[in-house]
């Protein structure tokens, strides 16, 4: 019967643990100078060896010989703490432990995850950890030993475990392998060591199924890549040169191909750290990069600054917390590649002259505008919907040049006739936003919804995610405004003129109308419309306090309340009207005096 390696290849003595030199030395010391405590802990990552060396250090104690080919022993008790947590089970073992033992000079207890007990059970067991019988030792086993209380911790000796190094694990690979006289790519067992995370167990079980995949009777790298779900590093270069060259619908292909092939996203981006760690230690310590790593990402680390890699590695390590939180770690991981793209510039200042395109040489049937809500609603009405402007300006370049007054070379632009610029940079104009707000009509957006979903599906592969995280949430005859899940996912929608061209031209397709697209966060849609609403007040107020006064000499008579009132009912009624018109039936009217 066939027998895992993990349990083939489990030591048996002490020289055989790997990657624990300490500890062994330390337990032998004291097997032979006889000075055996009567508790131990050990603590550590997953696969490190805990219960092999608990194994190992109670046969020893015993006196067993090392080549018994017995699996278990009457005084050595293993007891999983997983499924025995409850205060019954410790206090079964508190009164066999005062039996005198079987076959061997001690009675030994293994716990295995001994930090599952409950309160109760650790209460039980402390009094017998504390002042054990003489022949009565015991051994617990955890991986969160911080779960375990400080009253147990203080009365045995403690011995942390730590991951194991990744060349240490490739030779015990190497070992086992040649053992079992299957032949493998070196390579491959690198890729199974770093996917292992510091534990030889994981490792030779990953190992386990490489050797079962395989076709060949040898374990190649193409295989290795397929169970553990890392890619290759020529896979992960392309995806961070297209994303630090904010060449983002290559970087979304980049992702869909990943997703295709099985890829686990966040084995993706924990690949991209130790990526962008080996393109920085280029330029400060080559001498730590291997020479294969070197060869293949020296020409990138050319490319750009150091800084630039630090503020990717800052974004991976944000994205990557949340990638783990999440059910739908893609999401997050074309997010990041937004985040990377929209907030590094390139060493080179031509490429970043040569990415910046001119709006007289790029066109397309319609232009995305990337809102802002934090604009002011007198700021936002300045314009006239027909007549904004067109020029594509960089967000830094906007913000340093806001005191000064360009000059106007912009055309009106016609309702559906023309073709209007691509931006390929984000623009922050709330104007469009709020022009298309006052022109809205239930009925248009009811149009628009009704096509979304044969919109959504026409989308190629590589921008349909911006698609899929999208919804229109506002329409007038001439603008569309779409909200997206993210404020990354907005403004790489904006940056994209693939996508704004599909979009556009389904648009028209469909509906037959060339809209002035406006793109808008989902939380800054929210925040736009309660602004929207809060701005026809205002005006309603303003203008009848105007009226009041101007009538304020032929009404003395009446009481205040008899004026305010007709008037204000009027108001409230045109702002519930236009709410109404905008957003349909989700508007509640609400009366503040109950």
């Amino acid at each position: 019967m066939y027998k895992a390696l993990y349990r083939q290849y489990r030591p048996r003595t002490f020289s055989d643990l790997v990657g624990q030199t300490v500890i062994a030395q330390t337990l032998e010391n004291a097997l032979k100078s006889n000075k055996v405590g009567h508790a131990y802990l050990f603590a550590g990552p997953r696969g490190t060896g805990k219960t092999s060396v608990a194994k190992i250090f109670a046969r020893e104690i015993e006196g067993i010989p090392d080549d018994t080919d017995r699996e278990s022993f009457s005084d050595i008790i293993e007891i999983d703490a997983a499924s025995n947590n409850g205060v019954d089970e410790i206090r079964n073992l508190r009164d066999a432990a005062n039996y005198a033992p079987i076959e061997y000079q001690f009675k030994i207890y293994i716990i295995d995850e001994v930090h599952m007990l409950s309160t109760g059970a650790f209460n039980a067991l402390l009094k017998t950890i504390e002042e054990p019988p003489a022949q009565v030792k015991f051994i617990l086993a955890t991986t969160e030993p911080q779960k375990i209380p400080a009253t147990i911790l203080s009365r045995v000796q403690r011995f942390d475990f730590h991951r194991i190094d990744v060349d240490q694990i490739v030779k015990r690979l190497e070992f086992v392998l040649d053992d079992q006289k299957i032949a493998y790519d070196p390579a491959a067992l690198k890729i199974v060591a770093n996917a292992s995370d510091g534990g030889l167990r994981d490792a030779l079980s990953i190992l386990d199924q490489a050797v079962a995949i395989t076709k060949t009777g040898r374990v190649e790298l193409d295989d290795v890549f397929k169970i553990t779900g890392t890619s290759p590093i020529d896979q992960q270069i392309g995806f961070l040169q297209h994303v630090l060259e904010k060449q983002t619908a290559k970087a979304f292909k980049d992702i869909h191909k990943l997703l295709l092939d099985g890829k686990d996203p966040i084995r993706f981006a924990e690949d991209l750290l130790v990526l962008l760690k080996n393109l920085m230690l280029i330029k400060i310590a080559p001498e730590l990069v291997s020479e294969n790593a070197f060869n293949q990402i020296e020409n990138l680390s050319k490319e750009f600054s150091n800084s630039v890699f630090e503020q990717a590695i800052d974004d991976v390590s944000d994205n990557l917390m949340k990638m783990k939180q999440t059910t739908r770690p893609e999401l997050y991981l074309e997010i990041l590649a937004v985040k990377i793209a929209s907030r590094l510039k390139k060493v080179d200042q031509k490429a970043i002259q040569a990415q910046t395109p001119s709006p007289a040489k790029t066109e397309m049937s319609s232009s995305a505008v990337l809102v802002n809500s934090n604009a002011s609603p007198a700021e936002s009405m300045a314009s006239d919907f027909d007549n904004h402007p067109q020029a594509q300006v960089d967000i830094a370049e906007k913000n340093e040049k806001s005191n000064q007054v360009p000059e106007s070379t912009e055309k009106p632009a016609s309702q559906n006739e023309g073709p209007l610029e691509s931006p390929s940079l984000a623009k922050t104009d709330d104007d469009s936003a709020w022009q298309v707000m006052e022109a809205a009509v239930k009925s248009e957006l009811q149009a628009v919804k009704d096509a979304w979903p044969d919109i959504v599906a026409d989308f190629d592969e590589s921008v349909v995610m911006l698609a899929e995280n999208s919804e229109p949430v506002a329409a007038s005859q001439k603008g569309l405004i779409i909200s997206f899940n993210h404020p990354e996912l907005a403004e790489a929608a904006a940056r994209t003129p693939d996508f704004v061209a599909k979009l556009s031209e389904s648009l028209l397709d469909l509906l037959g109308i060339k809209y002035q697209l406006v793109f808008i966060s989902e939380a800054d849609w929210v925040t736009l419309r309660k602004n929207y609403i809060l701005k026809l007040r205002g005006a309603k107020i303003e203008d009848k306090s105007t009226q009041e006064t101007q009538l304020s000499n032929s009404t003395q008579s009446e009481t205040p309340e008899a004026k305010a009132a007709p008037a204000e009912s009027s108001e409230n009624r045109d702002v519930v009207d236009k709410a109404k018109k905008l957003f349909g039936d989700i508007v509640k009217v609400k009366d503040e005096n109950k």
